[in-house]
């Protein structure tokens, strides 16, 4: 079943006594975050979000890395097994 969203019906809400509204019924899946922007008007817009740690944005700006990791995805057959208790014993 598509959501409001997916239908692009247009879905009243209302704001409580503390300014909160339920966008279940616009489509926001639950425990999903988003970047809300407000304009001058009063227009609020959510952006889908994800939360990326420092360390995962160092990772994604090496490119040389991230393009070694996408080719060793892309041929699996090169892949090599290590048997990490061997390992730990030499």
């Amino acid at each position: 079943m598509p959501t409001p969203a997916q239908t692009q019906q247009d879905v009243v809400v209302e704001a409580d006594d503390r300014g909160r509204v339920s966008l279940g019924r616009a489509g926001v899946q639950p425990n999903q975050r988003h970047v809300a922007h407000v304009a001058p008007d009063g227009t609020v817009i959510l952006t889908p979000a994800a939360v990326v740690t420092s360390y995962e944005v160092r990772f994604l700006q090496n490119t040389g890395l991230v393009e070694q990791i996408e080719d060793n995805r892309a041929h699996p057959e090169r892949l090599k097994r290590v048997d990490r208790k061997a390992r730990r014993r030499g």
